[in-house]
């Protein structure tokens, strides 16, 4: 009997207002499912058993929960400064106000500030319990995806970028090897204005260093966004990232009641079609790595038709 290998899939959330559970990317999970399932059963895989391509099987998913590590100081500065129970502080407008803008603006200052940074250090100790637990009793350079939303994307970008330096695209301290760099709504191109006192266009087109690394043959970094979502950005201008191969790729995240506002940055969870293009990705890439014969005949082509289709959007 033939054994397949399945893929390793790593999402990463960005920033909130209250704690989550490893539940929150259940939607995005099910729906990355459903959409491999069907992208599967187009491909043609005459050398694999039937109902070994299911997304039930061929793919592991690790949701990364690094909320706690942020909420606990957040929940003390309030307390500090105000010196209230947060049930007494949420029956003004101005306190519930307050307690958004400390749980998503101190989210990112508390993160900031580099490797040294104790918070900074155990958000990515999260990120490496999740690693640790997909790399769990698979062989060397099992295939990796990451996938980041918001602040989860440089988050994703940073971890990995401190693993490997941009000289590889094998996280060998997990025995994995990064395929595809998933973007969700992401604030990176921000990043430009680090740095960069006094720039112009062409200082901003200059200013971020070349990304991580994927996986070279047939690898993707995808940044997935809704142009109503106001905090994320196309990378493609970015020289670094243009160069780096990133496809931009607009979608609609929102609902009829979120879809035109800011309130689309949360939509991609349960978005049919951030799941579809995922999930058609990931369908190619395990017939890449289990049928030779599709690696062989159609793979480059069926590669190919997606950037096209994405391309088109």
């Amino acid at each position: 009997m033939i054994q397949t290998r399945a893929l390793n899939v790593l999402i990463i959330h960005g920033i909130g207002i209250r704690p989550r559970t490893p539940a929150y990317a259940r939607a995005l999970e099910d729906g990355i499912r459903h959409a491999f399932d069907r992208a599967a059963r187009r491909l043609r895989l005459p050398d694999i058993p039937r109902g070994a391509a299911r997304g039930s099987t061929a793919l592991r998913f690790e949701a990364v929960c690094w909320d706690p590590v942020t909420q606990r100081p957040q929940d003390a500065l309030l307390s500090v400064l105000l010196g209230q129970p947060r049930f007494l502080r949420r029956l003004s407008l101005t306190g519930r106000l307050r307690e958004s803008i400390v749980g998503l603006v101190g989210d990112v200052i508390a993160y900031e500030a580099g490797p040294h940074n104790p918070v900074y250090q155990a958000i990515h100790a999260e990120v490496a319990r999740g690693l640790d637990a997909l790399a769990a009793g698979g062989d060397g350079d099992a295939p990796l995806t990451i996938i980041g939303h918001s602040l989860g994307s440089v988050i994703a970008s940073d971890y990995v970028w401190d693993q490997t330096r941009g000289t590889t695209h094998r996280l060998a301290a997990h025995g994995l090897a990064l395929v595809n760099m998933i973007l969700l709504g992401s604030p990176m191109a921000l990043y430009a204005l680090r740095g960069n006192a006094g720039g112009g266009p062409e200082s901003i087109r200059d200013s971020l260093d070349s990304p991580v690394q994927i996986e070279p043959d047939g690898g993707w970094w995808l940044n997935l966004y809704d142009r109503q979502d106001a905090l994320a950005c196309p990378l493609e201008p970015i020289d670094a990232y243009r160069r780096a191969g990133v496809i931009d790729c607009p979608v609609r995240a929102g609902s009829w009641l979120t879809g035109w506002n800011l309130g689309s940055h949360t939509g991609y969870w349960r978005c049919a079609e951030v799941a579809s293009i995922i999930g058609q990705k990931l369908a190619i890439d395990w017939a890449r790595l289990n049928s030779p014969r599709f690696a062989e005949r159609d793979a480059d082509k069926a590669l190919a038709a997606l950037r096209r289709d994405l391309k088109r959007r």
